[in-house]
Order: structure tokens, then sequence, then C-alpha cells
């Protein structure tokens, strides 16, 4: 049976794509500081990865809080160490995995309104977590390994149904504040957790891809059309808008940052659609009305 591991699999991406890995009839380990899981120790990493398919690191501290000098450092070294320790297990396999997936995300590339990113960009970004992306891609690529192709999957809004960004957003839609935040004109890339979890297949067995690949659906759009979207969807009828003034208030309030709302994510997968990667998923419309209903 063939073996995938996926590090850091506990999470709302993770869980998913461990129930879909065995129901396609792989044996899947997962790594995890949780005691009922194969541990962090160098000794049973190198256990866990030999002959393994696939090794997919989804490690790190998420980035929806206050970016604090404290939980910089931790979304940094979350990120950037987990995947030092990949790394050095890996180079110590008698047998090393096949392919090793790394997380990496669509926030190294610059706040865009009209220009869509793709792997070809090379003016990116010079905030916080463009920088973290820079540093955790980095350790990632220092690696040379022979024997393992490599991806760094620069991933945008996951949606699916039981966790990540959308859960907030439809409860703000329930009680009536599911309109535009802020102009609205800001673009929002997304995917499908399922289009995520038939990439990853793809990647298994398309043996000449490797490096930087976008990780988002073809059809990004702007922030008033997807909360327009989700009103529909929910068949919720009035949703008032928030001004950038209360986008910055609340998110004092729950503890993050708004940039993460503020800022224009216009990415585009052209590596894969070249590729000739087909995605289930590239309207909103229909996406969230198989997560929602």
């Amino acid at each position: 049976m063939k073996k995938v591991v996926i590090a850091g699999g506990t999470g709302f991406i993770g869980s998913y794509l461990a129930g879909r890995f065995v129901e396609a009839g792989y044996q899947v380990l997962i790594v995890s500081r949780d005691s009922h899981y194969v541990s962090w120790k160098p000794i049973d990493l190198i256990e866990s990865f030999e002959d393994a398919e696939l090794v997919i690191n989804l490690a790190g501290k998420s980035i929806n809080c206050q970016h604090t000098d404290e939980n910089k450092k931790a979304i940094s070294d979350s990120r950037i160490n987990t995947t030092i320790w990949i790394g050095n297990a890996i180079l110590a396999c008698k047998n090393p995995p096949k392919l090793w997936i790394n997380g990496s995300a669509s926030g190294i590339y610059k706040s865009s309104f009209d220009h869509p990113m793709t792997e070809d960009e090379t003016d990116l970004g010079t905030d916080f977590l463009a920088d973290v992306v820079r540093q955790w891609e980095k350790a990632f690529f220092g690696f040379n390994l022979p024997e393992t192709r490599k991806v760094a999957l620069r991933t945008s809004v996951v949606l699916g149904r039981k966790g990540g960004a959308l859960i907030p957003l439809v409860w703000m839609s329930r009680i009536g504040l599911g309109g535009k935040q802020a102009r609205g004109n800001q673009m929002f890339s997304w995917i499908h957790l399922e289009d995520y979890f038939r990439i990853l297949e793809f990647l298994i067995e398309n043996k000449a891809l490797q490096g930087i690949m976008n990780c988002t659906s073809p059809d990004p759009l702007t922030n008033e059309d997807f909360m327009y979207s989700l009103r529909r969807t929910l068949r919720m009828p009035i949703g008032i808008s928030a001004p950038e003034f209360a986008i910055h208030l609340g998110a004092k309030i729950i503890g993050t940052e708004p940039d993460l709302i503020l800022n224009s994510s216009y990415v585009i997968p052209k590596r894969l659609l070249d590729s000739g990667f087909k995605f289930r998923f590239t309207d909103i419309n229909k996406a969230l009305v198989g997560l929602l209903k």
C-alpha cells in the first residue's frame, strides 16, 4: 500500500486530506505534537518517511492573529523549523519519499487590484507575510534531495465545509453583516478544498512537475462579488457593508490583522493550467452551493 505522510495534519485542511487519501487507498500517517500521532522526533520522522509516496508539510501557526513580535516569531519559526526538520529527516532516509510538497502561501505576492500574479512574477511583496514566505521557501529549496521531487504550493484562501475562512464569513452574513468590506474592490483568490486534494493527486501522477506552483482557482473575484455570492447562497437579502475604519476596529476586537481582509490577492495558477490540470470548481456560486447546502 502506498504511503502518504501529512505533517501538521490535524487541522481543517489536513484532516480532510487524510480522509480523502484513505478513500483513495493510501496508508496515511500524520505528524503532530499530539501524542496520538507520529512525533516530530528525528527518528520518528525518518521512519515514517521511508518509502513514502508523498510527504506534505502543512505545519505552521495560523496567521489569523495579531502580528505582535511574539506572534510574528511563532508564525515564522513554526514554518521554517518544521521545514528544516523534514528536510533533514528525508536526507537521512535510506529510501526517501518520492515527492515532498511544502505548504507555501500566495501572500508572497504584492497586493494587486488589476495585475494577475503568476509564478513568473519577480516583483514580490515586502511586508511581513511576504518575507515569511520568502524565508520559508528558501529553507525548503535549500535542501539538495536528488531522489525526492519538491513542490512549494503557494496556496490562497481554502474554502471547505468544516473550517477555514468560510465559517466566520458565513456567520457574519447570517446576522446581516455580509456586505462588502472596505471599498470591496480588493481581489479575493480562493480554492475549493476538493481541488486542493486533486492538485496533490495530479502532482503525484505528473512526475516532471516541481518547483513553485500557485494553488488557487483560476477565477478570483472581488470582495464585493464574493460577499454577494455568499449572501445569495445563504438567501440573505441584506448585507451591511463595513467601512475601512470598522475593519480596523473589528480586527482589534477579535485579535487579528486588518490587512488579511484589506489586501488584494489577485493570483492565477498558470503552471497548473499550462500542465493540463482541470479544476472542478472555478465558479464561486457553484462552489458555495456545494459547500453550504
